[in-house]
């Protein structure tokens, strides 16, 4: 099928946390090292597909049971062993039978960031090769290639297996799915938080048009005695803007809080810098003093006459 540019076959994608687990022994002539160690199985174009290179050593020969093994570089440095190239050749005990290390590769996430990356051995087994494993030709914008490409798969399977169903799935969309949480949760916070800040401004826009009728006198005072517009509009913010630091001095170690819990759900995060709090809070008295402005510099402008002739 031209539209395939490599084929393999082996367990689950790299993305599936559904894995075999083995308690696999290593011996260095001094100490005894037993872990259980997640198991990958794949053929020698598994890593290919996938795109992992090889820190040292070679691929994985084709086999029909575990004779070989390809270990990322977690598992390489619990066995003690700094320089991948070391581990090559080393000899690793899957119970009683002795299978050598062939080839180390890089660290890759197995799960969602919530996972920190264990250590991991690759094989193959004839057994536990069931999935085929596929990479497309790149598809060009407006294409249709790649459907037609998993039809032509489609057809092929069901012509070796007339009663089974053809199903695929792409490797991005099940890293995506990892984090569908995540996103769900963006879009509330993000509704939630829109709605906070309309909320929070029209009682701050109430509360300017009742401070400003109930001073309107004194403002026409000022004014009459020399005060400008700018001196005004200070005097009728201020007493908002201290109520506005109040409320980010309370909040902010709140929103630290919550933020640390949360990402302390992840195995790699990133810290929560400081500069999103002044950046929070400078966005927070720009939205309040333009919706303040609306009211205080009208007020401020008035005609001084027009307040006073009621008295």
């Amino acid at each position: 099928i031209p539209g395939i540019e490599r084929a393999g076959s082996g367990g689950p994608t790299p993305s599936t946390e559904s894995l075999n687990t083995e308690d696999l022994s290593y011996s260095d002539g001094k100490k005894k090292l037993k872990q259980q160690i997640d198991i990958r199985y794949g053929d020698s174009n598994f890593i290919k597909i996938y795109h992992l290179p090889l820190l040292a050593g070679r691929n994985l020969r084709p086999s029909d049971s575990t004779t070989e093994f390809i270990i990322n570089r977690s598992y390489c440095s619990l066995l003690g062993f700094n320089d991948p190239a070391a581990a090559i050749g080393k000899i690793i005990m899957d119970g009683n039978q002795p299978v050598p290390i062939v080839g180390v590769i890089p660290d890759f996430h197995q799960a969602s960031m919530h996972t920190p990356i264990k250590p991991l051995a690759i094989t193959c087994s004839f057994q536990t090769q069931f999935y085929l494993h596929l990479a497309l030709q790149p598809q060009a914008p407006g294409s249709n290639s790649w459907k037609s490409t998993l039809a032509q798969v489609g057809k092929a399977y069901k012509s070796v297996y007339p009663n089974e169903e053809f199903t695929f799935e792409f490797f991005d969309e099940s890293i995506a799915k990892y984090y569908v949480a995540e996103q769900r949760l963006s879009k509330l916070l993000q509704w939630a938080a829109g709605l906070t800040i309309l909320i929070s401004c029209l009682g701050l826009a109430g509360l300017v048009i009742f401070t400003t009728n109930i001073r309107t006198k004194e403002i026409g005072i000022r004014k009459v005695l020399g005060a400008s517009v700018t001196t005004i509009v200070s005097l009728l913010s201020k007493e908002f803007v201290k109520l506005l630091l109040i409320a980010f001095l309370v909040a902010t170690p709140i929103a630290w809080w919550a933020l640390h819990r949360w990402l302390e759900s992840f195995a790699y995060r990133t810290p929560v810098s400081w500069w999103i709090f002044p950046l929070a809070g400078g966005t927070m008295l720009g939205i309040a003093l333009l919706t303040m402005s609306i009211r205080t510099i009208r007020t401020a402008m008035a005609n001084p006459v027009d307040s006073l002739r009621s008295e």
